[in-house]
């Protein structure tokens, strides 16, 4: 059977490949936690993954993601033109191989990938767990990706 990670992987490496994202977000995409130090970053998360049966065995894997731009205040970042970025590169395109645009992950065809709403408190800013002076300017919004297990 495939490795569910590898779309994990494809899907940060399709946002991590584009130019025009990386200019509003230079420190990266990132599973689950961007490095210290990065001020404008996007962060990929699992909200919910199942895994849907056919015919006794995995068929297709439903994923729904939060996809999040972050910007410290003091960096001047855009993380409205980062989030409107991040739509236009997943609404109904489809994900494939990292390194690969024609070629599909590994184990995997391609269904849908769109975006299913915004998580509460999407648009408000965050406090610094560190100095409570500065503030993160967020954007996100859930993304659902399906693939079929070939």
């Amino acid at each position: 059977m495939p490795d569910s990670s590898d779309i994990d992987n494809a899907l940060v490496a399709k946002l991590g490949a584009d130019t025009t994202l990386l200019s509003y977000c230079p420190n990266g995409v990132y599973m689950g936690e961007a490095p210290p130090g990065a001020t404008r970053y996007v962060i990929v998360s699992i909200v919910d993954a199942v895994d849907e049966p056919v015919f006794g065995q995995r068929g297709y894997e439903d994923i729904l993601y939060v996809i999040e731009a972050r910007a410290l205040s003091t960096a001047n970042g855009n993380v409205k033109a980062a989030a409107a970025r991040i739509e236009a590169l997943l609404e109904d395109q489809p994900l494939n191989a990292p390194g690969s645009p024609q070629a599909p992950v590994a184990g995997y065809t391609w269904m849908t990938t769109h975006r299913d709403g915004r998580p509460p408190g999407a648009h408000d800013d965050e406090v610094d767990a560190v100095d409570t002076a500065l503030r993160w300017k967020r954007r996100a919004a859930y993304y659902r990706v399906q693939m079929a297990v070939t």
